[in-house]
């Protein structure tokens, strides 16, 4: 039992995703400032996406980091 609730709490530990989901490229140009958006979304949909090569389509937030 506690293997399995070990389980789910790490699928649902936060993970940074720049562009929506692995291996996407979306860096974009305003002016000088370089943008890459982001999601943070649980470990274990990125786990999927990343297996999938797509968005699932659910995130905690998601927001532009530009530097």
């Amino acid at each position: 039992m506690a293997f399995l609730i070990g389980v789910i709490i790490a699928f649902m530990l936060p993970k940074r995703v720049d562009c929506g989901f692995p291996a996407a490229t979306c860096t974009r140009f305003v002016g000088r400032t370089q943008c890459t958006p982001y999601e943070v979304e649980p470990w274990g949909f990125y786990l999927i996406e990343k297996l999938a090569h797509r968005d699932v389509g659910f995130a905690y937030s998601h927001d532009d980091g530009c530097q």
